[in-house]
Order: structure tokens, then C-alpha cells, then sequence
């Protein structure tokens, strides 16, 4: 190869690797405060943008070279059928749109992610060809990691919150929003920074950054004191153990004194608990538990042969969610009303989402991975107790970081054994195949047969010229074209987030249409337009114009429009028709035919959420107001069904049969809902209410028995006070009665009726 182009082969090596070390510097620190979510889209895109770059470089390295040069390893057909099979999951996707692109407002595992991933991984192995390189990038993984648990550590123990001065954001750390994935990144730079301390030969500012690197982590790991958290590090500390008696040649004593102390201190961590002086307070994490989603996921799987084999869909957990939560989901009190759309782990997810295929090809990747770097520290470690000799080491030798490739190996068993216990944000996917590039390529420098580079030399006759440049500038103007389509959905998310902070609906309504201009195809963009236009409805409203009548039905119809798009782009969505149900519902007194449109809306969300008791009582409330009382009471019924305590069915099914005029039917609705033990103050208020204005026999006094008891559970309540004051003014108690009526006109100053009644009773 001429001497110049030889030059700009090496340019083009050098600009990738800096484009590999932005990478590694940007995912985990960059945050998008001009975003609805701060850790996705920012994070993402300026992943896949960086990739991006990269293979441009590629092409005009291959461009002006002439030559192909690629490095394969074991490691290229596993993954490459595991991408297929995510693939094939999105194309039978219940929801395409999710599957290829993903969400914006919550992280799902999207194709498209997944796809930048795999090629993450060979951009990793086709340029990590260096020995010095690859330690250079392992050292700054070890430093980034140190430099994460700085801002965590100032708030936890000086309480400057550098976030929300900078970013107004009440967050931790700059990996994930959920605490517990910042842990089990700190677990993987413990073991990549600790490991390295059990080397002999280790250079002196290696040294001092991994000691204090080490001590970070493990600092904040026990300011955070997660059970699952020490669990993962007493399984890292095991494998760190273990590799340091296998290099017991070129180990450290006193470091591997100094793991077993910690290893022993773990052990009394998980037996007793850490100190709870010593944990911080973070915010409380929610996520749908064990059980619960073993269940959904078994549901799924069951549901039809093509769920089971590609699974719902990428990105689809939320759809599986829906259609087999159980009853039983209802009766938890904190969480019965949130919709999941990820699973307790990463397993379930890919299991789920794609299915028993998706599931193997993973395992099956993982395996061959593992039985490589297994087979390798083996016969790696008897080669060193057959030699035990110590030897100087220059940087270039790839005998130099064998203890290196192993804590690579090692710290992504870690990380795949944490798919068991947490869902994986962007951050820790992206670390994940990082160790996965970083363990292949290490593992390329201690045994040949690992990694294999082939070239190909294009001709330089014209024709194959010709043909040649043809391909390089389709692939150019692809990449070019897909750069340009990204920029536009991120500046898509910049509008929609500029809508949501937007401090009137008119400014909200144009952000809107511009995010909708830049992505016309999400649902999110629709629903919330949707929302807008019936806000500035509801406002027009309030003025009372006859005028504004066509205004009113022109904002109307276009909040139906654009929910019906809503739907029509994620008719899988029980949210999208819950909001379409609610445009429709706002929109009957100008088009009486829109309650029956409602009420199929409704009926659309209730089937692909069958257990859900809210949108059953909404349903209810639609065929009251249609005057289809017998459809109503199956409604209502069927929410109690399902939720036994739901204080909304109980007042609905109540005031269906008092507005039938059949009283002892509404009453008998309240008496079942008080002796299943169910305390709600509103249900006690309208259950004496009825009881009063029967009055029969006992009826009020057990009306006063319920007012005192809805008040005792909620003080402030005006209506059972104000009935109280009723009864015993009824009652000639006049002293109690204008006690209760003061409370009221304390709680209500501006009610005259309550005065006047103050005013009589004041002689008494």
C-alpha cells in the first residue's frame, strides 16, 4: 500500500478510536435536561450517533484504501443470530412502532437499540487491535466510574445537590434514575478497579486511581445498603478471589487479604443488614415484583404459538401487562392503579418480548462467551503454575493484561447475573456489550484463534471501480440519510418536551404540532395534542359565549382527530383508548352519538385490559348517562369483582339504584361494602346519607354512627360535618349542632347557608 495512504488508514484507525473513547465518556455522564426523560433519548442518541460516525469513517477508510479489513471472532454468529431473532420479534410485534424505535418517556429494549449494540460490539473488536489501546479504554472505564460517584457522595454527605443547581432535576447520579442499576454499575467498576490492585507489577498511579476508585464505589454501595446489591458483590468478590489465587504468581498478598475483609464484611451485610446510619435516604424504587411478572410472562408465552415463539414484541411488555395482570394485582393498595411496562428483570423482558426463540439465542450467546473465557483462564492458569516465574512486562504484551481480560470476563458474568434482579436501563445495556467488545478483544490478544482478520483488496480495474464507488456512495448517503432522520426525532422530543413545560396551552399546542412535524408518527405526540385541545375547550367553555359555539366544536373535533390517530398508530395501547374514551365523553353535549363511541372506546381499552376495575366503573358511568341501567349494574359489578375495596364502583352501583328510586337496593350496595371491613370516609358519608333520608327504625342513628366515623377518618370532611350538624339540630342538640356547623364555615367561610344556620342556632 502507497506510504499515504498507509497514513490515512491510520488517521481513519486514530479518529475511530477517539470516537470510541467519546463514546465511552458521553453514555454514562451525558444527561438531556431539553428532554421528557433525562437518561433515554440523550443518552441513546448520542450513542447510536457516535456509531454512526464511526461507520462513515469505515467506509471512507474503504473508500480511498481500497481495502476491507475485517476482524472476526468467535463470537460473530451467536450474536448475529441473536440480533435475527430480535428482529424477527419486532417484524411480529403487536405494536411495530414500539418494537423498532422504542419510547421516548420509558426505556424499553427496542431492535433498533439492540441493533447499534451488536455493532457497538464489532466497532469494538475490528479496532481494539492494540494492546495499549485496550488498556487505555479499560482505565477509562475505571476513572469514569470513579467520577460517577462524586456527585452521589457530595449530596449524600454534604447535601449539595449539583443536579438540581444545574439541571433542576431531583436526581442521584447520571447512569440511571433507578438508584439500584447505579449500584450495579459500581459493583462492575469495583471489580475492574479492585482486581486490578491484586496485580504485583502494577504501576503507581494505576495503583492510586484504583484504591480510590474502589473505595468510591464501595462507599456508595453501602450509602445505598440494597439487599440484591450485596448479594451481587459477594458473587463478585468470589470470582475476584478466585482469579487471584488462579494468577497467584503475579498476585498481591495484601490485596487479596483486603478482598477476603470485604468478602467477610458482605457476609455480615447480608446476614444482619448494613448499618442504617450509614444509608442514605434515596427515593423510593417501584417496579413490578417477582411473582407478578413470572406470571405475565408464563401468560404470554401460553397465549399462542406465535407469542411463544417470538414473544409480544420488543418493547411490548406493557401490552402482555395488560392482558393477563391477575385480580389479585388490585388488592395492593400502593400500586393497584400504576401499569407496569417492564418486567422485575431483563430476563423476563427478552423472554416476553421475544419470546422462548429471542430467550435461547441470549443463552446460547452467553454460554459460547462463557465457555470461551473458561476454557481460557484454564489453560492460562496451568501454564502459570507450570512456569511460576515472574518476568518484566512491557505495555505491548498481551501477557501483560491476561489478569485484565479475566476481570473483564468476570465483571460481565456480574452484569449478566444482575438481568436476574433488575431491568436494565440504557446505560447498563450499553455497558454490558461494552465488557462483551472489551472481553472478546482481550481474549483475541491471548490466544490467536479467538479473533481471525481477513482482507479484501478491491481491483482497481474501472469496472470494478465503478461498481465499487457506486456501493460506497449508496452506503454513505444510508448513513448520511439515517443521521439526518435521528436529528429530526431528537429535535421531535425537544418539542414535545418544550410542550410540557409550556406555561399556557397556546405555546403548548404549537410545540406540539412542531414535534408532530419532525415525528408524525407517535402516539404520545397525538394524545397529548389530543389533551391540549380539550383543555383550551373546557376553558372556552367557562366563558359562557354563545358566540364561541363553533369554536368550541371546532377545538372538540380536533381533540377526537387527533386521538383517533393516536389510536390508529398504537391500537394496542390501553391508554391511547382511555384518552380517545375521554375526548369522546367531552364531546356528547355537542354530538349526543359520541356516548357510544365512548363507551366502544372504553370497551376496547376494558378488553385489552380485562382486570383493570377503572375502566369497567367508567364503563358503568358511560351506560348510566346513556340510559342503559342494566349494562351499568354489570359494570359496576364487575369492577367490585375485580377490586372489592373500589369506593368508586360501591358510590357508582349506589346512586345508579337511588336515582331508580329503589333506596334499600342502594343502601344494601353500602352495607356489603362496610362488612367486607372497607373504611373509606366517603363511602361512611354516603351510606348515612341514604340511612337519614330513609329513616326507618334505627336508620339515624346509625347515620350519626357513620358521619362520627367518616370524620374521625377524615377531619376536614365538609359534607359529613354539615350532616352531622343536621342531625342534631333535628335532634334538639343544638350545642353539638352549631359545634359541627363552626367547623364547617371554618372549613367553607364564604357558605351563607352555613352562616344562617351558625346565626339561629347562636341563642341556644
Amino acid at each position: 500500500m502507497p506510504a499515504k495512504k498507509m497514513s490515512f488508514s491510520k488517521l481513519m484507525d486514530i479518529l475511530s478510536y477517539v470516537l470510541m473513547g467519546a463514546n465511552l465518556l458521553a453514555v454514562p455522564l451525558v444527561l438531556g435536561n431539553n428532554l421528557s426523560n433525562i437518561f433515554i433519548l440523550s443518552k441513546m442518541y448520542i450513542f447510536i450517533g457516535l456509531i454512526v460516525l464511526n461507520l462513515l469513517l469505515v467506509a471512507i477508510k474503504v473508500a480511498i484504501t481500497k481495502k476491507f479489513v475485517f476482524r472476526q471472532s468467535f463470537l460473530d454468529l451467536p450474536i448475529l443470530i441473536f440480533l435475527g431473532t430480535g428482529l424477527l420479534s419486532a417484524i411480529f410485534s403487536v405494536n411495530r412502532f414500539d418494537s423498532f424505535l422504542g419510547r421516548n418517556e420509558y426505556f424499553v429494549l427496542s431492535f433498533s437499540f439492540l441493533f447499534f449494540l451488536a455493532l457497538f460490539y464489532f466497532v469494538l473488536v475490528n479496532f481494539l487491535n492494540i494492546v495499549k489501546n485496550w488498556k487505555l479504554l479499560l482505565d477509562g472505564l475505571v476513572i469514569l466510574g470513579g467520577i460517577s460517584t462524586l456527585p452521589f457522595i457530595v449530596k449524600a454527605l454534604f447535601h449539595f445537590d449539583i443536579f438540581n443547581l444545574l439541571l433542576k432535576q431531583p436526581i442521584w447520579n447520571t447512569i440511571d434514575n433507578v438508584n439500584s442499576l447505579f449500584g450495579l454499575w459500581l459493583i462492575v467498576i469495583f471489580i475492574l478497579s479492585a482486581g486490578q490492585l491484586m496485580k504485583k507489577n502494577l504501576s503507581r498511579v494505576r495503583l492510586i486511581i484504583c484504591t480510590v476508585v474502589s473505595f468510591l464505589s464501595l462507599l456508595v454501595l453501602i450509602f445505598l445498603g440494597f439487599t440484591n446489591l450485596w448479594w451481587l458483590l459477594l458473587c463478585a468478590l468470589v470470582l475476584l478471589l478466585i482469579l487471584g489465587v488462579s494468577f497467584a504468581g503475579q498476585a498481591r498478598l495484601s490485596a487479596l487479604s483486603a478482598l477476603f475483609a470485604v468478602f467477610v464484611v458482605t457476609i455480615i451485610f447480608i446476614v444482619f443488614g448494613s448499618p442504617k446510619s450509614w444509608q442514605v435516604a434515596v427515593p423510593a424504587e417501584f417496579s413490578l415484583g417477582l411473582k407478578p411478572s413470572m406470571q405475565i410472562t408464563y401468560q404470554t408465552l401460553k397465549s399462542g404459538i406465535t407469542d411463544f415463539i417470538f414473544g409480544k414484541g420488543l418493547g411490548s411488555f406493557g401490552v402482555s401487562f395488560s392482558q393477563f395482570r391477575t385480580a389479585e394485582f388490585n388488592m395492593d393498595d400502593l400500586v393497584w392503579s400504576l401499569r407496569f411496562r417492564q418486567p422485575y428483570n431483563s430476563f423476563f423482558g427478552i423472554l416476553s418480548e421475544g419470546g422462548v426463540l429471542m430467550f435461547l439465542a441470549f443463552i446460547f450467546l452467553v454460554l459460547f462467551y462463557l465457555g470461551h473465557a473458561v476454557h481460557l483462564w484454564f489453560k492460562n492458569r496451568v501454564k502459570a503454575s507450570a512456569k511460576n516465574v515472574e518476568k518484566v512486562l512491557t505495555d505491548d504484551d498481551p501477557e501483560s493484561i491476561k489478569l485484565e481480560v479475566f476481570l473483564v470476563a468476570a465483571a460481565w458474568v456480574i452484569l449478566t447475573l444482575g438481568m436476574g434482579l433488575l431491568f436494565f436501563g440504557v446505560t447498563i445495556w450499553w455497558l454490558w456489550w461494552l465488557l462483551l467488545g472489551l472481553g472478546v478483544s482481550g481474549l483475541g490478544f491471548i490466544n490467536k484463534q479467538a479473533i481471525k482478520t481477513k482482507e479484501w483488496l478491491i481491483a482497481s480495474l474501472p469496472q470494478y471501480n465503478l461498481a465499487f464507488s457506486f456501493v460506497m456512495i449508496i452506503i454513505i448517503t444510508v448513513v448520511v440519510m439515517f443521521g439526518i432522520w435521528g436529528v429530526r426525532l431528537y429535535f421531535a422530543e425537544m418539542a414535545y418536551a418544550k410542550a410540557l413545560r409550556s406555561p399556557n396551552f397556546q405555546e403548548a399546542e404549537v410545540n406540539l404540532n412542531k414535534a408532530l412535524e419532525f415525528r408524525g408518527n407517535y402516539d404520545l405526540y397525538h394524545a397529548a395534542l389530543a389533551q391540549v385541545y380539550l383543555s383550551k375547550a373546557v376553558d372556552l367553555s367557562k366563558k359562557n359565549d354563545a358566540n364561541n359555539v363553533s369554536a368550541l366544536s371546532g377545538l372538540l373535533a380536533q381533540a377526537v382527530n387527533e386521538a383517533q390517530k393516536a389510536t390508529e398508530i398504537s391500537p394496542a395501547s390501553v391508554a391511547i383508548w382511555e384518552n380517545l374514551a375521554t375526548m369522546y365523553e367531552n364531546t356528547v353535549l355537542l354530538v349526543p352519538e359520541a356516548r357510544d363511541w365512548a363507551i366502544k372506546s372504553l370497551t376496547k381499552a376494558s378488553e385489552l385490559e380485562p382486570t383493570n376495575p377503572v375502566l369497567l366503573w367508567r364503563l358503568g358511568n358511560n351506560y348510566v348517562l346513556a340510559n342503559k341501567n342494566p349494562e351499568a349494574i354489570k359494570q359496576y359489578e364487575k369492577a367490585l369483582e375485580m377490586k372489592a375495596n373500589y369506593a368508586d364502583a360501591y358510590t357508582g352501583l349506589s346512586s345508579l339504584y337511588e336515582g331508580e328510586k329503589n333506596i334499600d337496593k342502594a343502601i344494601g350496595v353500602y352495607e356489603k361494602a362496610v362488612s367486607i371491613g372497607f373504611n373509606n370516609p366517603e363511602i361512611f358519608f354516603n351510606y348515612g346519607r341514604l340511612l337519614y333520608n330513609r329513616s326507618q327504625d334505627n336508620d339515624r342513628k346509625l347515620a350519626e354512627q357513620l358521619w362520627l366515623a367518616s370524620v374521625q377518618l377524615q377531619p376536614n370532611y365538609s359534607n359529613a360535618l354539615y350532616s352531622l350538624g343536621l342531625l342534631y339540630e333535628g335532634t334538639g342538640e343544638y350545642s353539638k349542632a352549631l359545634e359541627y356547623y363552626k367547623k364547617v364555615d371554618s372549613l367553607n367561610p364564604g357558605n351563607e347557608d352555613v352562616k344562617n344556620k351558625i346565626s339561629s342556632l347562636n341563642g341556644y
